[in-house]
C-alpha cells in the first residue's frame, strides 16, 4: 500500500469536482502523454453493440514512456510533490525515447483529477521500456464516502510479466479493492458499498480489448499508458445514445470535437504528435476529431485581411497587416501606463474573412472552404508552449467579447467568432503570470490575465474601427474618410454590379435575339421545306423525261439553290452567353430537328441535281457551270455585304450617341458647376475653395466617362474577325457554371461522405471476411459447374459494391483488381442471367446484335458490368407504360448503343441525368449515371444520352458507350 504524508479525508486525494469538463480532463491526460514524449494520443469510446458489448467502455492511451511501479507509488498517487514544470531536471535521452527534450506541460496531482472526470472505474495498464506492465485498479466512487481518511483507502497495484496472466491479474486487482469496503466507518454510506460491491462484481475486460493489449503491453520494447474506463462519464455516454449518423451533430458531439480540435497548433507547420478520439460501434468507427475541417497555416493568408506581428513586453503591437491587397505595416499602443505589462510578450496571427462572399477577393471554392472551418473552429485560440490552453477559441467562451461588441454595432465591430480565426501564441518562460486555474477551465483572474484581456480587446477594437468598419453617410458629410477596407469592398461592388449589369443587359438582349430568331424562323422553315419538295418533284419530273429541257432544268436548279441559301440564313445556333431554360431548350430541340429535316430534303435535291447534270449535253454543262460559279459568287458577295450593312448601321447609331454624349458632357459640367461661378464679391479663400471645388467635379466626372467608355472602346480596338468573343465569352461562362454546378455536386456529395465515413472500419472488416468467403467457395465453383455462375454473380456484385464505396473514399483505387477481356457476349449472358426474371415478368424482349457481341473490352468487370446493369434497369423502369418493351445493344460506328423503346429522353434532360442528384425517377437517388460516368471516365470510357435519329432507331431512351474522345468535351459532356 502507499504510504500518504499527511492525514487527511480520502476525498482530498483528488478534491473532486476541481476539473472544469471533459474535454479539460482529456486536454490534461494529453499534456501528460505529451510530457511522457509520446507521438500519439488517442481516445477511444467503445459504444454498446461493438463486438457484442454489453456497456460503454472508454480508454485513453499513449505511446509515451509509461510508469513504473516504483513511479505510480512514489509519483503518480502521492500528494504534495511539486510540479513537475517547475525546477525538475529534464529526463536523459534514453528516457525520451531518443526524442528531442519538451517543454513540460502537465500540472502535479490533475492528472488524477482528469482520470477521474472519465468515469468511475478505472485500470491502468502503464509500462516503461525494458520493465514489467504495471496494473493499478480504482473506483473513485468510494470517494462518496467522506468518512474514509486515505489510510483507509488501498490503491492496488501489480506487476504482469505476461499477457496471459493479464485476466487473472485485473481480478486479484478487484478483489483487493473489495477489502477497502472492510475498512473505515461505512455506517452512513451501506447503500454506496452495496452499489460499489455489486458494480465490482460485473467488471470484465472484453476479449477484443484483451487481445489488443496483449499485442501492445508485453513485450520487452513496449512503453506507453493506457487507462481503461469502465463506467464512463456520462457525457461520453450520450455518444451511446441514438444512431450514429445523428449524433455526429448532437450538441455533446460538438462540444467534445470543437474542444478537442486543435489541441496542438495546428497553425504552425511543425506538428510533434497526433491526437484522436475514436468513436466504436456496430457499424465500425469514427474519428471524432475531424483534422481536414480545421485550420492550416496557410488558410490565415488565404484570408480577405490578416495580421501577424507581436506584443513587446510594454504592450507595444508591432506587425505586418493585409487588409484585402493593401499590405503594410502596423503599430498599436493600449491606453496604459507605461512600463512593462504583467502579462509579458506574446505573438499574435489571425486571419479575416468577409461574410458575404460578394466582398470577398477569396475565390469563391476557397471562401466556401473557410467559411466552412471559421463556422465550426472559428474564433482566437491561445496556445502555451504550442499546447492549447482551454476553453479560449471555444464558441460559449468568448474572452475577448467579439459577440457582445458586434450585437451592439455589426457595421462598427466587424469581428465575429464566425469570421476571425487565429491564435495567440505564449510560453511559460515569457509569461508566468498567465497560470491556469486549479480546475484548468481557463488563466486565474488576476491582474497578468486582466490587463493581457483588456490590451487585446483594446487592440481588436481599433484595429476594426481603424481598417474594418463601414462609415455610414451622415460620418462622411462630417469629412470621415471611409476605412481601407470600406473603400476596397466599394470597388469590389460597383466592379461586381457594373459586370453583373453589363452582363444582364447583354444576356437579355441575346435572349429576346434568339427567342425572335426561334418564333420567326419555325413558320418560314415549315414553308421552305414545303416550296423545296414540290421543286423536287418538278425536277425529278423533268430528270425523267428522255430529253431534258435546259432552260427548264437550269430555272428549277437556280430555285433549288437558293432556297438552300434561304435555308444556310434559318440556321439558329445555342447562344453560348446564356443558359436556356428547359422550355426554351425543347423549343430549341424541335427547331433542330426541323431543320435537320429540311437539311435532308436539301440533300436529296443535291443528289437529283447531280444526276440530272449528268444527262446535260456537254454544251449545257459549260452554260451550267457558268451560271453556277456566277449564282456562288453573288452569293457570297450578297452575305457580306448583308454583314456591311448591319456593322455600318450599328456604327451610325454609336456615332450618334457619342455625338450626343460629347454634347451633353459639356452641358453636365456646366450643370454641375454653375454654382460655383464667381460674381466678384468672393474672397481670395473661397476662390480657392471653389477651384478646388471644380477638380473634384471634374474628376468625379472623368471617373464616370471612364467607366462608361473605357472598357467599350478597349474591346472595340481589341476586335478581330478571326475572333469570336460571343463564343469566347460564353465558353467561359460555360465552363464557370460547370465548375459551379461540381462544386454544389461536391458539397452534396460530402454529406454522403460522412455517411461512408461512418461505416468505412466496418466495411473493411466486412471486406476482408467476404473476400476470404468468396475465396473459400471459389474451389467448391471450379468443380461444380452448376454453381459456377452463382460463384461469378456473388463475385461481380461483391466488387460492384466495392467499386461503388471506394469511388466515394479518393484514397482507394481500383488498382487492387485485374483487367480482363470482357466480350460483348459475356455482358449479354450476364444481363439475362441478371434480369431473367424481370425480362419475364414485363414482358420485355432483350436483344443483342452479332456486332455487339463481338466488341470487346479489356478492362475491370466490376466497373463495365454495373453500367450496363444500372442502364438496362433504369429502362425497365421507363418501358411501363410502353406496349411493346424492347432492349436492345448494338455496335454502331464504333459506339456501345444501349436503346430502348420506352419515352424518349427529352432534350432538357440530355445532359442533367448524368448530375450527381438529378432523377425524375420517383424514389430515385440521381447518383446511378453519375457513377457509371465517374466510373467509365477512369478507365478511359465515356457514356451519354442522345436523341440522334442515326443512332436512336427505337425512337426511345438511347445511351452510348464509347472510348474518350476531346469531341465529348465539347459537347458538353
Amino acid at each position: 500500500m502507499p504510504s500518504f504524508r499527511a492525514k487527511a479525508r480520502a476525498v482530498d486525494l483528488l478534491g473532486k469536482g476541481q476539473i472544469a469538463d471533459l474535454p479539460t480532463a482529456i486536454s490534461e491526460l494529453w499534456k501528460n502523454g505529451y510530457d511522457a514524449y509520446a507521438d500519439n494520443l488517442s481516445c477511444d469510446l467503445y459504444l454498446k453493440g461493438y463486438r457484442d458489448l454489453k456497456a460503454p467502455l472508454f480508454t485513453l492511451s499513449d505511446d509515451g514512456t509509461g510508469m513504473s511501479a516504483e513511479d505510480i507509488e512514489k509519483k503518480w498517487i502521492v500528494l504534495g510533490t511539486d510540479s513537475k514544470t517547475r525546477g525538475m531536471a529534464l529526463l536523459t535521452e534514453d528516457d525520451r525515447l531518443g526524442k528531442p527534450p519538451r517543454i513540460p506541460m502537465g500540472e502535479k496531482g490533475i492528472g488524477r483529477l482528469s482520470v477521474s472526470y472519465l468515469g468511475l472505474k478505472m485500470l491502468m495498464l502503464t509500462k516503461k521500456k525494458g520493465m514489467k506492465c504495471s496494473a493499478l485498479f480504482m473506483d473513485w466512487e468510494i470517494l462518496d464516502n467522506f468518512n474514509l481518511y486515505l489510510d483507509d483507502i488501498n490503491i492496488p497495484i501489480k506487476e504482469i510479466s505476461s499477457s496471459s496472466l493479464l485476466k487473472e491479474k485485473f481480478s486479484e486487482l478487484v478483489e483487493e479493492f473489495k477489502n477497502n469496503l472492510s475498512n473505515g466507518d461505512w455506517h452512513e454510506h451501506r447503500h454506496l458499498k452495496d452499489k460499489i460491491l455489486d458494480n465490482l462484481d460485473k467488471l470484465i475486460i472484453p476479449n477484443f480489448l484483451l487481445e489488443d493489449l496483449e499485442s501492445h503491453f508485453f513485450n520487452n520494447e513496449d512503453h506507453g499508458t493506457i487507462f481503461i474506463i469502465f463506467d464512463p462519464h456520462e457525457q461520453l455516454i450520450d455518444l451511446s445514445r441514438g444512431d450514429t449518423i445523428e449524433i455526429k451533430d448532437d450538441a455533446t458531439t460538438n462540444y467534445l470535437r470543437f474542444s478537442l480540435s486543435g489541441i496542438y497548433n495546428a497553425f504552425k507547420d511543425k506538428q510533434i504528435f497526433e491526437t484522436s478520439f475514436w468513436i466504436h460501434d456496430i457499424a465500425g468507427k469514427y474519428n471524432l476529431i475531424d483534422k481536414q475541417d480545421f485550420f492550416e497555416r496557410d488558410d490565415i493568408f488565404a484570408a480577405d485581411h490578416w495580421v501577424t506581428g507581436s506584443f513587446n513586453e510594454e504592450g507595444f503591437f508591432t506587425g505586418d497587416v493585409q487588409i484585402y491587397n493593401e499590405h503594410f505595416k502596423h503599430t498599436f499602443r493600449p491606453r496604459r501606463q507605461p512600463g512593462k505589462t504583467p502579462y509579458g510578450q506574446f505573438n499574435i496571427e489571425f486571419g479575416f474573412i468577409e461574410g458575404d462572399s460578394k466582398n470577398s477577393n477569396v475565390s469563391r471554392e476557397k471562401w466556401d472552404v473557410l467559411k466552412r472551418k471559421a463556422g465550426k473552429f472559428g474564433g482566437i485560440y491561445v496556445y502555451r508552449d504550442e499546447f492549447r490552453v482551454l476553453p479560449y477559441g471555444r464558441s460559449d467562451h468568448d474572452f475577448l467579447k467579439f459577440e457582445e461588441r458586434r450585437s451592439l454595432s455589426a457595421t462598427y465591430y466587424q469581428f465575429s467568432r464566425r469570421r476571425v480565426f487565429g491564435y495567440i501564441e505564449i510560453k511559460r518562460d515569457s509569461n508566468p503570470k498567465l497560470t491556469d486555474k486549479a480546475g484548468r477551465e481557463g488563466f486565474i483572474v488576476n491582474k497578468a490575465f486582466r490587463e493581457f484581456q483588456a490590451d487585446l480587446i483594446d487592440f481588436f477594437i481599433d484595429f476594426s474601427v481603424r481598417f474594418l468598419r463601414t462609415i455610414n453617410v451622415d460620418e462622411r458629410h462630417k469629412g470621415t474618410n471611409p476605412t481601407l477596407r470600406q473603400e476596397q469592398v466599394e470597388l469590389i461592388r460597383k466592379r461586381n454590379e457594373r459586370l453583373l449589369k453589363a452582363e444582364k443587359k447583354r444576356s437579355k438582349i441575346t435572349t429576346t435575339s434568339f427567342k425572335r430568331d426561334l418564333n420567326e424562323n419555325t413558320q418560314t422553315i415549315d414553308d421552305l421545306a414545303s416550296e423545296m419538295d414540290i421543286l423536287y418533284d418538278k425536277l425529278n419530273e423533268e430528270n425523267s423525261k428522255d430529253v431534258l429541257t435546259y432552260n427548264n432544268v437550269s430555272s428549277l436548279i437556280v430555285d433549288l439553290k437558293n432556297k438552300k441559301s434561304e435555308l444556310n440564313k434559318l440556321k439558329i445556333s445555342k447562344p453560348q452567353r446564356i443558359e436556356l431554360t428547359d422550355s426554351q431548350t425543347n423549343k430549341y430541340a424541335d427547331y433542330r430537328e426541323k431543320y435537320d429535316q429540311v437539311l435532308s430534303i436539301s440533300l436529296k435535291c443535291n443528289d437529283l441535281i447531280s444526276e440530272t447534270q449528268k444527262k446535260l449535253s456537254h454544251e449545257n454543262l459549260k452554260i451550267e457551270f457558268e451560271n453556277q460559279y456566277q449564282f456562288f459568287k453573288d452569293d457570297v458577295e450578297s452575305m457580306v455585304k448583308g454583314y456591311n450593312s448591319r456593322f455600318a448601321n450599328k456604327v451610325e447609331e454609336l456615332g450618334s450617341l457619342l455625338k450626343n454624349e460629347i454634347k451633353q458632357s459639356g452641358e453636365l459640367y456646366a450643370e454641375k458647376t454653375g454654382h460655383l461661378i464667381i460674381s466678384g464679391t468672393e474672397n481670395k479663400a473661397e476662390v480657392k475653395n471653389r477651384i478646388e471645388m471644380l477638380e473634384t467635379i471634374h474628376d468625379s466626372l472623368m471617373d464616370e466617362i471612364e467607366d462608361k467608355y473605357s472598357s467599350f472602346i478597349k474591346h472595340v480596338e481589341g476586335l478581330n474577325f478571326d475572333i469570336d468573343d460571343d463564343l469566347l465569352v460564353g465558353w467561359y461562362k460555360e465552363q464557370y457554371e460547370k465548375i459551379n454546378e461540381k462544386v454544389e455536386a461536391l458539397h452534396e456529395l460530402a454529406q454522403v461522405g460522412i455517411a461512408i465515413e461512418i461505416i468505412d472500419h466496418q466495411f473493411n472488416v466486412l471486406y476482408s471476411e467476404m473476400s476470404a468467403a468468396i475465396d473459400f467457395f471459389k474451389r467448391f465453383s471450379d468443380e461444380k459447374p452448376e454453381i459456377k455462375y452463382n460463384y461469378n454473380q456473388l463475385r461481380r456484385s461483391f466488387e460492384h459494391l466495392e467499386s461503388n464505396h471506394k469511388l466515394l473514399m479518393p484514397l482507394y483505387r481500383t488498382r487492387r483488381r485485374s483487367k480482363t477481356e470482357i466480350k460483348g457476349s459475356d455482358i449479354e449472358k450476364y444481363i439475362n442471367n441478371f434480369f431473367m426474371n424481370n425480362f419475364e415478368r414485363d414482358n420485355i424482349t432483350f436483344t443483342v446484335d452479332p456486332s455487339f457481341k463481338e466488341y470487346s473490352f479489356y478492362s475491370y468487370e466490376s466497373i463495365i458490368m454495373p453500367v450496363f446493369i444500372n442502364v438496362i434497369n433504369n429502362a425497365m423502369y421507363w418501358l411501363i407504360p410502353s406496349k411493346d418493351r424492347k432492349i436492345h445493344i448494338t455496335n454502331k460506328f464504333d459506339k456501345i448503343l444501349i436503346q430502348n423503346s420506352g419515352d424518349k429522353i427529352a432534350p432538357a434532360y440530355l445532359e442533367k441525368i448524368f448530375s450527381l442528384f438529378f432523377t425524375k425517377k420517383p424514389g430515385g437517388r440521381g447518383i446511378g449515371l453519375y457513377l457509371a460516368k465517374t466510373n467509365l471516365r477512369s478507365i478511359g470510357y465515356d457514356i451519354y444520352a442522345t436523341n440522334d435519329k442515326n443512332l436512336n432507331t427505337l425512337n426511345g431512351a438511347c445511351f452510348v458507350i464509347q472510348k474518350f474522345e476531346k469531341e465529348l468535351v465539347d459537347n458538353g459532356f
